[in-house]
């Protein structure tokens, strides 16, 4: 692809304005390596996800054509992009919670909670977007239909009437739901490959390097929307 998958992300930022034509040419370009990607599984099937989701789409109730490439499309950017983002901003805090990584490398067990501990309190997706569809009234405020809602994910995944104690605690044995992923019908398509990669990979590399900084030189995606590092400098020591 001429741009980078993380051009993608500026659709989701407030800086949308003025990426929008290298958003709409990554966003083509995306769709034509899924169009690709979908004629290479046609023609040479296999037993992964694309491969099944094609065949549905052959069955004639399942998925049309359209649903078919969104579908895809979505899986690429929630599954790669937001992926890549959520690890660096893992990384991230903890280098700001170095005590909670050593607890992750002696008991690989607690990964899945580490992950959502670090979903909850650094979440790539800050803000989830939903339209009013009916005229309502919330706390003096009118919401008219057809605004443009965001939920703010990254407050109310530390916001202490939910999470009294809202520090990053991979031990914890019990925390409310956040909505990194947002909820209900709109639940992220990508999660479960989001989830699934990093709760690999956030164990093993805390098993094999420890004393984490990072010495500066790193840049970021604005802190809005989705979010993450464009480049993010590490040092570290290996364990013995």
């Amino acid at each position: 692809m001429g741009l980078t998958h993380s051009t993608v992300g500026y659709a989701l930022s407030v800086e949308v304005k003025e990426k929008i034509d290298e958003v709409d040419q990554a966003v083509n370009e995306l769709y034509a390596f899924v169009e690709d990607l979908i004629e290479e599984r046609r023609a040479e099937p296999g037993q992964d996800v694309v491969s099944r989701l094609v065949h549905f789409s052959e069955s004639g109730d399942k998925l049309d054509a359209e649903e078919l490439r969104n579908a895809l499309v979505l899986m690429l950017f929630g599954g790669m992009d937001t992926t890549r983002n959520q690890l660096g901003l893992a990384i991230q805090t903890f280098i700001r919670n170095p005590e909670q990584w050593e607890i992750l490398a002696q008991r690989p067990e607690l990964a899945k909670t580490a992950l959502e501990e670090v979903l909850r309190v650094n979440p790539t997706t800050r803000w989830v977007t939903r339209e009013v569809i009916e005229d309502f009234d919330f706390q003096g405020v009118h919401f008219e239909a057809g605004t443009t809602v965001h939920l703010f994910t990254h407050s109310s995944g530390t916001d202490e009437r939910a999470y009294p104690d809202p520090d990053i605690d991979i031990t914890a044995e019990e925390r409310k739901p956040h909505f990194t992923f947002g909820g209900g019908i709109h639940h992220c398509l990508g999660h479960y490959i989001a989830r699934a990669d990093m709760s690999q990979a956030l164990p093993l590399l805390a098993a094999k390097i420890t004393n984490l900084a990072c010495p500066g030189g790193d840049t970021w995606l604005p802190d809005s929307g989705n979010t993450g590092p464009i480049t993010l400098p590490l040092t570290f020591d290996v364990r013995s």
